[in-house]
């Protein structure tokens, strides 16, 4: 039985990217369904400890698109994670809230961020842990089914070995890597069994 590799999950990234550590994730919420001006989608960061939040309602959302020339029907979580993937998400702490500016094409988004009053910040970080569990669990059992599907098979030698290390090498045979010669063997071609013993120079015929 093929495993059946898990959905793609919604976009997420640590900020600040890069190989440093990180400080925040910054994620979203309602992908695809924001694309159709329902006023679902949001943008979101953490540090754990606070939250910030894009809080866009339909009307907002709508007046974003149209400030950045989207289309009605263009899905901000696109651009949201194709900026991910480039490591192109920049997040900034301002004293009355935050921005986030998504590099890309044609033009970057620069939005406004919000404190999430305490309440809700606790019940939305609560069901992000709870996600991000589910998404390593549901990854690591698609990896084991994955392995035991088509375990790796050791590579299987053909052919006697053309190069074999002396085992001793105290008795003055060839060192590793060094091909031992076949009794018979030609000098002048490996390979190749000798014709006719050498029979030397005699330096009487010249």
């Amino acid at each position: 039985m093929v495993p059946v590799r898990p959905p793609l999950s919604p976009p997420l990234c640590t900020l600040p990217p890069g190989p440093g550590p990180a400080r925040f994730v910054c994620y979203c919420e309602g992908e695809g369904i924001g694309a159709k001006g329902q006023g679902c989608f949001n943008l979101y960061v953490t540090d754990a400890a606070e939250l910030w939040s894009t809080c866009f309602t339909p009307d907002s959302l709508a007046a974003l698109k149209a400030r950045f020339g989207l289309n009605a029907d263009e899905d901000i979580a696109r651009r949201f994670r194709a900026a991910c993937e480039q490591q192109a998400v920049t997040f900034t702490l301002l004293e009355d809230g935050a921005s986030l500016t998504l590099s890309g094409e044609p033009l970057a988004l620069d939005l406004n961020l919000s404190k999430v009053p305490g309440p809700e910040a606790v019940s939305r970080l609560q069901a992000l842990t709870l996600g991000l569990a589910e998404r390593v669990c549901s990854l690591e059992r698609w990896l084991t089914e994955e392995t035991a599907a088509s375990p790796r098979k050791m590579p299987r030698l053909v052919g006697p070995p053309q190069f074999l290390p002396d085992p001793d090498p105290q008795r003055g045979g060839p060192g590793p890597g060094v091909r031992r010669r076949c009794p018979g063997e030609s000098l002048i071609n490996p390979g190749f069994k000798s014709k006719k013993p050498a029979s030397g120079v005699d330096f009487d015929d010249l």
